[in-house]
């Protein structure tokens, strides 16, 4: 019986978290957005040298995409997202981090769309061979919905 009421209790605990980051106040669905970057490329994205990529994979929810950081002939860094499909949540944040626990991290900005391309320009000082994962989190509830590892 003692059994049973612990695996009834990881079910509702795995439950509530898996669903907790699916409603509120989110990116939306689609969309073009930045985050008043001035540089111009394919369809309004910051275009440059490739710095490194990386493909997005699913955590706690299906991600997928692209996460490119590129440096413009101005000499400022953007992360670059492309394709990119994630699921709804509140508080949903775009971070680089070391690992995918998101700590330390820095944070790129808000979740701007659902599905669609978008951009952040980086500060001058995030070492991305240091912060080379891209992490999708969902600040609320401390879940991870998916991650890209820059190479």
């Amino acid at each position: 019986m003692k059994s049973l009421k612990l695996l009834f209790y990881v079910f509702i605990v795995g439950t509530i978290t898996l669903v907790s980051c699916s409603k509120g106040n989110t990116p939306s669905d689609t969309g073009g957005g930045n985050n008043g970057g001035s540089a111009g490329g394919n369809n309004g994205l910051p275009a440059g040298t490739k710095l490194a990529s990386g493909s997005f994979a699913s955590s706690a929810h299906p991600t997928s995409g692209t996460a490119t950081v590129v440096l413009d002939s101005n000499g400022k860094r953007y992360l670059v997202i492309q394709s990119f499909h994630s699921d709804n949540g509140p508080d949903l944040r775009v971070w680089l981090s070391p690992n995918n626990n998101g700590s330390p991290y820095v944070e790129a900005g808000v979740l701007q769309v659902l599905n669609g391309s978008f951009y952040y320009e980086l500060n001058s000082s995030t070492d991305i061979a240091q912060y080379n994962r891209v992490l999708i989190w969902c600040e609320d509830f401390s879940v991870l919905f998916g991650y890209a590892i820059l190479q």
